[in-house]
């Protein structure tokens, strides 16, 4: 397997996992004017999945945008390494799909074997999702922290300026 078709699979795979994570990983590798939007959206998606508050990702709501994910980061990461591989994205999409239905009953059987709970298992499972994105695009876990923060600053100036004049109006 050539190294183009690899990286894009493994991105495909922690779309699989984490929909926005991704795109979040491409973007930001290619220094693209969206990254710190998927990055924070990544972040976002880590926050919420911990809270127990979104469906199954194997649930059609949940991986349908994982498929999607798969593909468009599959393709894009092919195109940027000059290659256009008319497979690429159907098979980006059905590895992420794949994944976000085989990573539930992972799950499972891991809470069961190892009696881990479940904030545990989610934990480790974003942490490998990020190793993987790292190895994929050749990015050190500092310069991860690294994007987050700065996206997080983004969004707080983005922010923080709407909710202070809601504050401001209400007094």
């Amino acid at each position: 397997m050539n190294a183009s078709f690899e990286k894009a699979m493994k991105l495909a795979v922690v779309s699989g996992l984490k929909a926005t994570l991704g795109p979040a990983f491409l973007t930001t590798a290619q220094r693209r004017p969206s990254a710190s939007t998927w990055v924070a959206a990544a972040v976002g998606e880590m926050v919420l999945d911990k809270l127990g508050i979104l469906p199954s990702r194997s649930a059609l709501p949940l991986l349908i945008p994982r498929a999607i994910s798969g593909a468009w980061v599959a393709r894009e990461s092919m195109r940027a390494d000059g290659q256009d591989d008319p497979w690429a994205a159907p098979m980006g999409g059905a590895v992420a799909a794949g994944v976000a239905l085989f990573a539930p009953m992972l799950r499972i059987s891991a809470h069961r074997v190892l009696g881990m709970g479940d904030a545990m298992l989610g934990l480790a499972e974003d942490y490998g999702a990020i190793k993987l994105g790292c190895e994929a695009v050749g990015m050190s876990m500092d310069q991860v922290g690294q994007a987050a923060r700065g996206s997080m600053e983004e969004v707080k100036e983005r922010v923080m300026p709407a909710v202070q004049s809601i504050g401001a109006g209400s007094m």
